[in-house]
C-alpha cells in the first residue's frame, strides 16, 4: 500500500502538470489545485459528467469532469467565448476535449512516472462507479468561466510509479517516437520528470497541429432580417423575405458563428459555392471572441 505522503506528493505533481497543460492549450491562466484523495471510494461530482478513460502498461483508470467544465475548456481551445457555452457537450466539444485530455494524460504520466499512459476518447456519462483504487480530487479554476472539482482515479500501484504486477523501476522511454500528445523537448516539472506536451501558445499563434482533426461548422450567411411573430406566421409559398444586404454585396462566412471572411456566391456544377474575397484580420477575429 502506498504511503499517504506519496499519494499527496503525486497529487501535487499531477495538479501542476494539469495546470500547465490547460493554460498552454487555452491561452488562459488556468489553475489546478489538489484537494485530497480517497481509497476505495470517490467524491460526488454530481452529474452529468465527461469521463476520460486512461490506459497504460498494466494500468487502467480515468479522469472525470463535470460536463460544463469540459464544455468551457473545449470552447476556449476552439477560440470561442466560454461565457455563452452550453451546458451539454456536443460531438465537437468532446473532440476538442479529447486533445485536452491527451495533454493532461501526458502530464500525468510524467508526474506519476508511468511511461505509456495515454487517454482514450472522452464520453458523456451520468455518473462514474468506484473502482476500488485511489481517487484524487482537484479544483479547476478557469477565470471568469468555471470553478469546481474534477477527479482522477487510478490503481494504488500507479501512485507508487509502477504498473500492477510489474517492477517498481520505470521502463525507459521508447526511442521510436513519442506517444500521442507528447513532445521530446517538454519543459521540466517540479518534483521530477518532464511535462510531455506540445508547446502551444495563445490563440494568436503557436503549434495548432494537435487541433487539425477537430471538425468546425462553416456557414455562409446571405443576410438577415427581423420579423414580428405575426409576420412569420403569415409566410406562405411564394412569399418574399427582404434581407439586410444589397444585391452583389459580399456574403459573410462564419466558423462556429464567428465571422472569419467575406465572399461572393458562385455556381459550381449546379451547386452553390462561395469564393472568398476577403479574410478578416487576426486582430478583429480575436477581438470577436473576447467578452
Amino acid at each position: 500500500m502506498a504511503d499517504d505522503q506519496v499519494l499527496i506528493e503525486r497529487g501535487e505533481a499531477a495538479a501542476k502538470g494539469f495546470g500547465e497543460a490547460l493554460s498552454s492549450l487555452t491561452g488562459t491562466a488556468v489553475t489546478v489545485a489538489p484537494v485530497g484523495f480517497e481509497r476505495g471510494s470517490q467524491p460526488d461530482l454530481g452529474g452529468p459528467l465527461v469521463q476520460v478513460p486512461l490506459q497504460g502498461p498494466g494500468v487502467e483508470g480515468f479522469m472525470a469532469f463535470p460536463e460544463k467544465a469540459a464544455v468551457v475548456v473545449a470552447e476556449l481551445v476552439m477560440g470561442q467565448d466560454p461565457a455563452g457555452a452550453p451546458d451539454s457537450a456536443t460531438d465537437l466539444h468532446l473532440s476538442a476535449f479529447g486533445e485536452v485530455s491527451s495533454q493532461m494524460a501526458s502530464a500525468l504520466a510524467s508526474a506519476f512516472k508511468l511511461p505509456g499512459l495515454r487517454s482514450l476518447d472522452p464520453v458523456a456519462t451520468p455518473r462514474v462507479t468506484a473502482t476500488g483504487g485511489v481517487a484524487w480530487t482537484f479544483v479547476l479554476d478557469v477565470p471568469n468561466a468555471w470553478n469546481g472539482s474534477f477527479m482522477l482515479d487510478l490503481p494504488e500501484s500507479a501512485a507508487e510509479g509502477h504498473s500492477a504486477g510489474a517492477s517498481k523501476t520505470a521502463a525507459p522511454r521508447p526511442t521510436g517516437g513519442s506517444p500521442k500528445g507528447t513532445h521530446a523537448g517538454a519543459p521540466a516539472l517540479a518534483g521530477g520528470g518532464a511535462v510531455q506536451m506540445d508547446q502551444v501558445s495563445g490563440p494568436t499563434g503557436g503549434n495548432i497541429g494537435l487541433l487539425m482533426d477537430v471538425p468546425l461548422k462553416l456557414t455562409v450567411e446571405l443576410g438577415r432580417t427581423t420579423k414580428l411573430v405575426k409576420e412569420i406566421l403569415a409566410l406562405a409559398p411564394g412569399s418574399v423575405v427582404e434581407l439586410d444586404k444589397l444585391a452583389g454585396e459580399p456574403v459573410d462566412i462564419l466558423v462556429n458563428e464567428r465571422l472569419i471572411a467575406k465572399g461572393e456566391v458562385v455556381v459550381i456544377d449546379e451547386n452553390f459555392g462561395v469564393r472568398i474575397t476577403e479574410i478578416v484580420n487576426p486582430e478583429e477575429r480575436l477581438h470577436g471572441i473576447k467578452p
